[in-house]
Formats: C-alpha cells, structure tokens, sequence
C-alpha cells in the first residue's frame, strides 16, 4: 500500500497521462465531476491534487473555462531589446496583445521620475494585456513622453516599438530593468483571471534613445508560471 497521500497519487497518475500526450498542451481538462468519476476518487481530493499541479505550473485555470495544460514556458531575456511579439514567435508560439486602452493624466512622482518630468505633468497611460497560444501572460501599464510624441492618441498600439520606429522615428533601448516577485492583488488579479494573493513578477523598465531622451516606463504583472528568465553574461 502506497504511503502517499491520496490526492499525491492522483496529480501523479494526470502527470503520467500529460507526459504521454493523452493530455496535451494547451487541452482542456475534463470536468472536475467526470476526472473525479474516473479515478474513482472525491471531488475534494481530485481538487487538492489540481492545487497541485497548479502551483507546479502544469496546469492553470482560466475563469469560466476549466482548467488547461500550459505549455512550456516562455524564455525572457530581460537584457535584450526584442519586442514580446517577436519572441514569442521566435519560440514557436503565436503573440497577441490585446489594448484597454489610452488616457492622458498627469503623472506621479513615481512616473515623472522614471521619463525625467515633473510630478503633475502630463503623460500619456496605455493599458494591454498580452497573450502568447491565447492564454493570457502579463498585463501592463505603459507612460509615454508626450513632449517626444505629437498626436499619439491617432495611433494604433498593438506593436508599440514598431510604430514609434516608423511614425515617431524613435528607435528605443531598455536601459533599466528591474524584476521583483510580487502578489498580484487588486484589479491586477483581477485583469489576469487569478485570485488575489496569486505568486506573479513585478518587472518595470525605463526606456530611451540613444541620445538620452526618456520615453516610456513599463510597468509589467506576469503571471508566475508562464516565464524563465534567462541572463547571458559576458566575460
């Protein structure tokens, strides 16, 4: 008789079944009822063992939908400057970025600090969400530099560093990043589809031009298993 606990002997009989392929990426699990039928076991311990797979990030649950396969996770290189679009494709998956919206408002101190403004000046505030095989992976809030950006509120923003190249002429490089792990709370959560206090990663990052002009702070809420961070460093 196994001396695991129940609810470990299920998540390993559904990681046999997602290792074979009987359970692919990206596929839907059955219903919680006909899973728990299946294995002949409680809907209380079937519950636990997708806890578990979940916060081994083998699974996720989206709103309304059930609960889903992940596929690998993403490789993000935080030092390099290729757009999410292109990296995304790059790793065989296919990009899509969802705009919320665009709104001037005067910025923070936080912000005016970040693109060299005065607190109280204006900044334009641009929300997406990304996606990457349709599961949603971060949401972000972009402030841009109106003083570099006349008639900004005209454009589309689906491939931001794109259009800024080829409207504004403005080539961008990241120049400080910084990562932190976080809970995601709040309309955060809310956005992403997870349950407050859900594990995520902070990522900020302050862009600007070759000539120092400061364009655009980012401010980024990934969900926590969707990602590895990868650094090459050089000798």
């Amino acid at each position: 008789m196994s001396e695991q606990p129940l609810y470990l002997q299920l998540r390993d009989r559904l990681m046999q079944r997602i290792h074979t392929g009987e359970l692919p990426a990206g596929s839907r699990l059955p219903a919680e009822r006909e899973l728990a039928e299946g294995f002949g076991t409680t809907r209380v311990t079937l519950r636990q063992a997708l806890a578990q797979l979940e916060s081994e990030g083998v699974i996720y649950r989206s709103n309304r939908r059930g609960w889903f396969i992940s596929s690998p996770r993403l490789t993000y290189e935080p030092v390099t400057d290729v757009s999410f679009t292109r990296y995304v494709a790059e790793q065989g998956r296919v990009p899509r970025t969802e705009v919320l919206g665009l709104k001037s408002m005067p910025a923070s101190a936080q912000v005016a600090a970040a693109l060299a403004l005065q607190p109280g000046e204006p900044v334009f505030r641009l929300r997406r969400r990304r996606f990457a095989d349709e599961r949603l992976v971060f949401v972000e809030t972009i402030w841009l530099n109106p003083r570099y950006l006349p008639g900004l509120e005209h454009q589309r923003f689906e491939a931001l560093w794109k259009m800024l190249s080829e409207v504004y002429d403005i080539k961008l490089a990241s120049k400080q990043i910084t990562i932190t792990p976080t809970a995601l709370t709040g309309g955060v959560a809310e956005a992403l589809g997870v349950n407050s206090g859900c594990p995520g990663l902070y990522i900020t990052r302050i862009s600007e031009t070759a000539e120092g002009a400061r364009i655009e702070f980012d401010e980024e809420y990934w969900l926590h298993d969707v990602m590895t961070i990868r650094v090459n460093s050089q000798s």
